[in-house]
């Protein structure tokens, strides 16, 4: 058995006992009462009964939280503890949508009609990420639209401070070929994702509608995983492609390509994807995703299987927008997630902190439950969020629409 210092605190201290790949978060001390809150939570919610990867020096439990021992890590600890002691709320995770360029057009995409005219520039992107990280985030994730468009990608991942905050980049995959992973390499990115919605690449490649991403993705994170990534597989699942015999050929491939997660994430109502019954997971689903992922984490060897819906239960950590993580448009719009296109105003006007306590003191972002599941949401909100994706104009400003609620 092997023991990694998680946290060294006043009167406690916090390990991680790890063999094989499985581990247990352990306290001990005089004053370890105090963070056994963090730690039960951590053993019971984590799936540790098989971690992403075992290094010489650290682990990675999942693509969601920081390697341990990290500083990243740290900073985690200490949000959780701000959180329950001195009933703080810091910011955890900052998600650039660094454009909405992108050479796919996914059945599913989120930022359709999502403005991206004059997009932050280099310089202001640096200020958003130094705001975050001085708010608490110690997770810092460029998305788009196509992120690896941006000229400057691999500059802004070089910006960030590894001593403070991982770096994830979530990709297509159309440009990651060996130059280019290895630029990142150099730049120091952490968790390489890229997004695949089918174990077959005629499926795949329809879907997203570009000839031959598939191919690209999944050699583009093998590259990754070689640099010294943590490579993840992004699903996004939804009714048309949730089926024992698609996650069996799923998780078959992303063994043979050598990533480290499975991350399975749900098909939200936003963007091209309208609220209809038939594009919402069905209980049913939900339970065949959970049974997938529990066979798969309990079995030796091959990749993890995690979900990142599972955490935002409202009987676990609750939603995560605008309660642990802002997103940002390309033009610098603040929103609680991109699953909730509403805007609390731009970054170039007032900076994150203004945004981040406007969102706090709202009260769809007080509830637990995830907002796009939220009746009053539904029935007030997405209509107007909706009519803004089809015209282009999204994201609406929360003041407008509530004005026209009025």
């Amino acid at each position: 058995m092997r023991k990694f210092e998680v946290y060294d605190g006043p009167g406690f201290e916090i390990e991680l006992e790890v063999e094989d790949r499985e581990a247990e978060m352990v306290s001990s001390g005089l004053l370890s009462w105090l963070v056994d809150y963090v730690v039960s939570g951590f053993n019971q919610y984590a799936s540790l009964e098989k971690v992403a990867r075992v290094d010489d020096e650290n682990v990675k439990l999942s693509s969601m939280v920081p390697p341990i021992p990290s500083g990243p890590f740290s900073r985690l600890v200490n949000n959780q503890l701000k959180r329950i002691f001195l009933r703080k709320r810091p910011l955890e995770s900052l998600m650039l949508i660094s454009t909405s360029k992108c050479q796919c057009d996914c059945k599913h995409c989120i930022v359709h009609g999502m403005e991206g005219d004059n997009e932050l520039s280099t310089d202001e992107l640096k200020e958003v990420i130094d705001e975050a990280v001085k708010l608490g985030a110690y997770h810092v994730s460029f998305e788009g639209g196509e992120p690896t468009l941006r000229d400057d990608i691999v500059k802004l991942i070089d910006y960030v401070d590894e001593s403070k905050a991982t770096t994830h980049l979530i990709s297509n995959g159309i440009n990651l070929n060996e130059e280019f992973v290895d630029d990142l390499s150099e730049a120091g990115l952490g968790y390489l994702h890229v997004s695949l919605d089918s174990p077959y690449p005629e499926e795949h490649n329809q879907f997203r509608g570009f000839e031959g991403v598939f191919e690209k993705a999944s050699k583009g994170v093998s590259y990754g995983v070689e640099k010294g990534m943590l490579g993840v597989v992004e699903y996004t699942a939804h009714p048309g492609n949730v089926g024992k015999e698609i996650l069996e050929d799923l998780y078959s491939h992303a063994q043979e390509i050598g990533v480290d997660e499975l991350l399975l994430d749900e098909a939200v109502p936003g963007g091209k994807w309208e609220m209809k019954e038939e594009n919402i997971l069905s209980e049913e689903n939900y339970k065949l995703l959970n049974n997938f992922m529990e066979q798969k984490n309990s079995q030796e060897g091959g990749p993890r299987v995690s979900s990142s819906y599972s955490y935002r239960d409202p009987e676990i950590m609750g939603c995560f927008g605008g309660r642990r993580w802002m997103w940002i448009t390309p033009n610098g719009e603040m929103l609680p997630c991109f699953h909730t296109p509403i805007s609390f105003g731009n970054v170039r006007d007032k900076g994150i902190k203004t945004g981040w306590k406007k969102m706090g003191k709202h009260f769809l972002f007080q509830r637990k439950a995830c907002t796009w599941k939220d009746l009053d949401y539904q029935e007030d909100y997405f209509p107007e969020i909706q009519e803004a994706a089809k015209e282009g104009k999204q994201p609406k400003r929360m003041k407008e629409i509530e004005s026209k609620n009025e």
